[in-house]
Parts: C-alpha cells; structure tokens; sequence
C-alpha cells in the first residue's frame, strides 16, 4: 500500500501508563461453601476518546484536515460493520484485526438441530497487531490498591441470593448478571462459567441465555 507523501503520521514516544486495580475473585474449581477467592487484576475505568477528539488531536500529527478524516472514517464505519456482518475478518492495518463472535444454544446431542433464532451476536475481538503489541510493550502497569473494588464475589453472592430468594426471581439473563457482577460482558461470561463449573449455577434446559441456581444455592431448595 502507498503512502501518501504529503501525510505524515507521528506517534508518541511516551510510555503510556495503564493503571489497574487488585480484586477479589472465586478460585475456579473450589467448593462453593468454603471462603477460597483468588486475586485478580482489573483495569481501572478511564475516560473514553471518542472519533472527534481522534480526529481534532490527528491535525497535529498529520496534514489531514479533521473534516476528511471523518468523512472517511465515516466510510469506514460502514464498511467494517458491513464486513463483520457477513462474517469476515476485519485487518486494520498494523493495529489489528477485528473478528466476530457468535454462540448458540448448547446442544444436548451433536444431531439437534440449531435454527437461526438460537444464534445471537457475542463479542468483538481484537488481535492485536505489530504497532499496537509494541504499544502494550512500552506501557507501564500501575496497580492502585486505594481504588474502591468493583463488585467482588462475596457481595455478588448477596446479589444473586437477593435477586432469586428475595426477589423471587426464577431466573437471570447474562445482561442482569453482568449488571450485578459489576463486570462487562465478556469478563462476566467468564465469571458465570466458573459459577457453573463450580456447580453454583446451571443453564435452563431449552431456554435462551437463561441461567438459575443449583439446589441449595442463592435460596433455591
């Protein structure tokens, strides 16, 4: 691919600095009655950089007005979701390469038939590519043990009994859960997968994405 010569693109030389926390988490395989939690690190929320200030903060690294760089990345915004849509692999360059995944529900035998119904969109991730690898190489990792923990597995465990014994919930959705974990969906998919590795919780036989507690658990008898 040309370049153009009239463009050039400048990338700061500081070490960028990723500041993230310490919390508690249930070690996975361990027996649900006992007190067994593992440390975990979390990254500490930061303020996000949307396209704009991208593009006000471009015009000083590069002869690009903001005004082309997004119309153009208005193009591009259509032509990656429209490429993630039909199931490809989008490679952007030297930072990555964004890849779609989808799930569906857990078949009971390998001849069950799935209908398109039963597949819903999962996560968008990203492989990271040769400038962004050598981005992470050059941060520097702070743990901040002042910040306030994010929802640890202990008031979490209240959570859940509240929503099933009080409440009188037979239920909960990944979106509910991830809204009590305190965690976004990827991270809580994870953490509900070691709830039901740990016989904690179970999947509701023929439903969609719907999770409830083992006997015994959360006021489930």
């Amino acid at each position: 691919m040309k370049r153009n010569p009239q463009t050039k693109i400048k990338i700061s030389d500081s070490n960028p600095v990723m500041r993230c926390r310490t919390i508690r988490r249930r070690k996975m395989g361990s027996n649900a009655d006992t007190q067994a939690w593992g440390v975990g690190v979390a990254l500490v929320p930061q303020e996000k950089l949307d396209v704009e200030e991208m593009g006000a903060k471009s015009q000083q690294k590069c002869t690009v007005s903001q005004a082309d760089l997004m119309a153009a990345w208005s193009v591009m915004e259509v032509m990656i979701a429209e490429a993630l849509a039909n199931g490809q692999r989008v490679e952007l360059g030297n930072l990555g390469i964004l890849s779609l995944e989808v799930r569906a529900k857990e078949l009971k035998e390998l001849g069950e038939r799935v209908r398109p119904a039963d597949i819903e969109v999962g996560s968008i991730s990203l492989k990271p590519g040769a400038l962004l690898q050598k981005q992470l190489q050059c941060t520097t990792f702070k743990i901040d043990h002042d910040c306030p923990e994010p929802t640890d597995a202990e008031s979490l465990d209240m959570a859940l009994y509240k929503h099933f014994a009080e409440d009188g919930k037979d239920a909960i959705t990944v979106k509910r859960f991830e809204q009590l974990s305190g965690y976004k969906e990827t991270a809580a998919r994870k953490l509900l997968k070691e709830y039901i590795a740990q016989g904690v919780m179970e999947r509701i036989p023929y439903s969609r994405g719907h999770y409830r507690p083992t006997k015994g658990h959360f006021g489930r008898e």
